[in-house]
């Protein structure tokens, strides 16, 4: 990409100038919701291991009870992923509406809710679905130190699986990084199409976009350290940004 990420950051800040009350107040409403769902997975787990006698999961024998817990966590990430795809959308078209100067409003946030959800569901589950690629190496150790006790070469071959799931859903997320922008402009595109032309608009950008991630680091911390306070004000000028490179992607391309 030809422009800098410091030119792509001013510009995120111009249009954000009047706008970030809507955006923090969009902010909040999502991260309600992602918060009640949050404590619904907390409890699932708790409930869980006192079924199973309240014994460490997945210590020993007790494979039983580390796939009861297993289960009901995977019950529960599902409909996690079902919110979160159908609010996604809400917020892309909102960051869109007003990086292209067009009237932004809380309602938009229903966006997804409104244009084929099923398709937008679809998205997440696919692109959900290529990061486990990545994670079924790592699942099949764990399940075997989990039988062998964590002997010493599991341990090890834990970590070695570890770091490749990390490695791996960097990689995909990068590639699939612009899918949502593609299809909440284009709705009526395949679920496919947009990943495929997701694919295409990052080949030879991967750098910029994995550089422009590591530029947000500081204000990152910031949010953690100010107790996710700050984060209501971080996310909207995180989200302008990567919206503006959007745009900038698509006019290179």
């Amino acid at each position: 990409m030809k422009i800098s990420s410091k030119e792509l950051k001013k510009r995120a800040k111009q249009k954000l100038m009047g706008n970030y009350g809507l955006c923090v107040g969009a902010q909040l409403i999502v991260g309600a919701i992602m918060s009640v769902i949050l404590i619904m997975v907390f409890f699932a787990v708790l409930v869980s291991a006192f079924i199973s006698t309240g014994l460490i999961p997945g210590a020993g024998v007790h494979m039983k009870e580390f796939t009861m817990i297993l289960i009901v966590v995977g019950i529960v990430s599902i409909l996690m992923l079902i919110i979160v795809s159908l609010f996604t959308p809400g917020m892309f078209k909102i960051f869109l509406n007003i990086s292209g100067d067009r009237p932004a409003k809380l309602s938009d946030l229903l966006y997804g809710f409104k244009n084929k959800p099923h398709k937008f569901i679809g998205l997440n589950f696919i692109i959900f679905l290529m990061m486990m690629i990545w994670a079924i190496p790592y699942y099949v150790v764990l399940a075997v130190a989990a039988v062998t006790n964590y002997i010493p070469v599991m341990v090890v071959l834990l970590i070695i699986t570890y770091l490749l799931l990390l490695a791996g859903i960097m990689v995909t997320s990068l590639y699939v990084s612009q899918s949502m922008f593609i299809f909440v402009e284009a709705p009526e595109k395949g679920v496919f199409q947009c990943i495929r032309e997701s694919a295409e608009l990052m080949n030879g950008n991967k750098g910029s976009l994995f550089y422009l991630n590591l530029s947000f680091i500081g204000l990152v911390l910031l949010g953690y350290f100010s107790f996710g306070i700050a984060y209501l004000w971080i996310y909207p000028y995180m989200y302008a940004t990567y919206t503006e490179y959007y745009k900038e992607l698509k006019q290179e391309f």
